[in-house]
């Protein structure tokens, strides 16, 4: 066995949760493609995640200790070209305005109007009818649904 020396991870610009707690960081495309170069060895298997600086935010690469660094530089490799390319189609990864009209939900052009509409007849209403409909105060349910008194507190104690 020969212990070999592992460069540093520089730590700038990887989410806090996982400063100290991640296997390898990949930067840039060339860095994913020579994930097993930073291991040593491509049947290697880290227990802690890869983190990837991929186009369109961080992301999580985990092996969990199964997944050897040559699966993980594949992953890291597949991961960063399909985010280019999502960027290229369009300008973010997630389609939004898709999700929205597939979960059956307004456009984001209408939302500013429908909301200053629904605020407006909210407001009408209340105006009509201040006595049957009084104006809304929270309420801060008690935690055990009993009223503790300070003074039987002190009473108890003694």
């Amino acid at each position: 066995m020969v212990q070999r020396h592992v460069a540093p991870i520089d730590w700038r610009g990887v989410p806090l949760k996982y400063v100290g707690k991640a296997s390898a960081v990949c930067r840039t495309f060339t860095e994913c493609q020579e994930l097993v170069k930073w291991f040593g060895d491509a049947d290697f298997m880290p227990y802690l995640p890869v983190m990837v600086d991929a186009p369109g935010g961080w992301a999580a690469i985990t092996g969990w200790g199964y997944a050897s660094a040559a699966e993980l530089q594949d992953n890291a490799v597949y991961l960063w070209l399909s985010r280019t390319e999502k960027m290229a189609r369009q300008s973010m990864i997630m389609d939004f305005d898709a999700l929205r009209e597939k979960n059956g939900l307004m456009p984001k052009e209408k939302v500013k109007a429908e909301m200053s509409d629904a605020l407006q007849r909210r407001i009408a209403q209340h105006k009509a009818n201040p006595v049957t409909d009084p104006f809304r105060q929270p309420r801060y349910p008690r935690v055990n649904g009993k009223t503790v008194h300070p003074v039987a507190k002190i009473e108890e104690a003694s």
